[in-house]
């Protein structure tokens, strides 16, 4: 009881803005670029070995920039497609190798010095038994009823015995502590020591439309319970993760020019602790790949398939409700008869 009433007290706290981390942001001497977020989505042919990464940016002090994101292994992944939104922040769509991770993103306007953004570090809890690490919204759908997330995670068994894992070990919370669990998801698995999952899926389904995803918590309501927070969990990758070890010793990696340098020499290996496992370099097919009016079919194809995906859905609980009302009336109808 007394775990529970810590993780509740934690998570208001969390929705009155104690917690709040910043988001990730740079400047030079013309405009300020803010990366609020970002989200994957599967493309609709099932048997790609892409996906679509859409990045929520804010620019200010210029009209527009370019834009450049660095992975794990330092392979350049340039935007298929622009989505102005209000106040200028726009969506950029970035088509990449499926489960990419990333350490850098570059932006630059005509005319000014390229700005340098560190990506964020995949967040993770851990206790003396097990460590489960958080890798983002891999699909997602709204409208004016529901929202639907699906998202990815893994789990490490830290301990000496096996340990079975399902989906509902997990909670999700939203940015007012309110608790959801999962609706769709892996099979259970049983995972050794020493040993740890691949990447898992978790779906969330009939989510309110003003849902804001919080916090993931595993094993909600032990005393063993751990909780990633995201605005305070979601940090920038050290200079030495990005740059390399020497960063650490050398001043001159504040400077932009010697930052761009040292990122196209990165070492794989200075990327451990985000990567939690390296991923093959994938084939350098992106500038052909990725060309607006291609990114704007694959955006279009996997738009059509989520609405399929939540019409499927809605049917499946319209099916389960009209059938559950057919058995009541039966048993009525019986019970009057009889």
């Amino acid at each position: 009881m007394r775990s529970i009433i810590i993780l509740i007290a934690l998570l208001l706290a969390m929705a009155s803005g104690t917690a709040l981390g910043l988001p990730l942001q740079g400047s030079n001497e013309n405009a300020t670029v803010v990366i609020f977020g970002s989200s994957r989505m599967p493309v609709a042919d099932e048997n790609s070995t892409q996906e679509i990464l859409k990045v929520d940016v804010g620019l200010m002090g210029a009209e527009n920039a370019s834009y450049e994101l660095l992975d794990q292994n330092d392979l350049a992944y340039y935007p298929g497609l622009y989505r102005p939104l209000s106040s200028g922040k726009q969506t950029v769509y970035f088509l990449t190798e499926i489960d990419s991770l990333f350490k850098l993103i570059n932006v630059t306007q005509e005319g000014s010095d390229p700005i340098y953004i560190k990506w964020w570090i995949t967040p993770n809890a851990s206790n003396d038994r097990i460590k489960v690490r958080y890798y983002g919204i891999t699909d997602s759908s709204v409208n004016s009823d529901e929202q639907m997330l699906v998202l990815q995670v893994s789990v490490q068994n830290t301990a000496n015995q096996s340990i079975n894992v399902t989906p509902f070990n997990f909670t999700l919370f939203d940015q007012w502590g309110w608790n959801y669990r999962p609706t769709m998801g892996f099979d259970a698995q049983n995972v050794a020591p020493g040993s740890g999952t691949d990447r898992l899926l978790l779906g969330f389904t009939a989510l309110p439309p003003v849902f804001r995803p919080a916090a993931l918590a595993y094993d909600y309501g032990t005393p063993e319970a751990m909780v990633i927070e995201f605005e305070k969990d979601y940090v920038p990758l050290s200079d030495e993760l990005v740059y390399g070890a020497a960063s650490a010793s050398n001043s001159a990696v504040n400077n932009a020019s010697s930052q761009a340098k040292m990122a196209a020499a990165a070492p794989v290996a200075q990327m451990a602790n985000q990567t939690e496992g390296s991923v093959e370099k994938p084939p350098a097919n992106n500038s052909a790949a990725a060309k607006i009016s291609s990114i704007k079919d694959m955006v279009a194809a996997s738009e059509a398939r989520l609405a399929a995906t939540r019409q499927g859905l809605n049917q499946t609980d319209q099916d389960a409700k009209d059938a559950a009302i057919s058995t009541a009336a039966l048993n009525n109808s019986t019970a009057t008869i009889l």
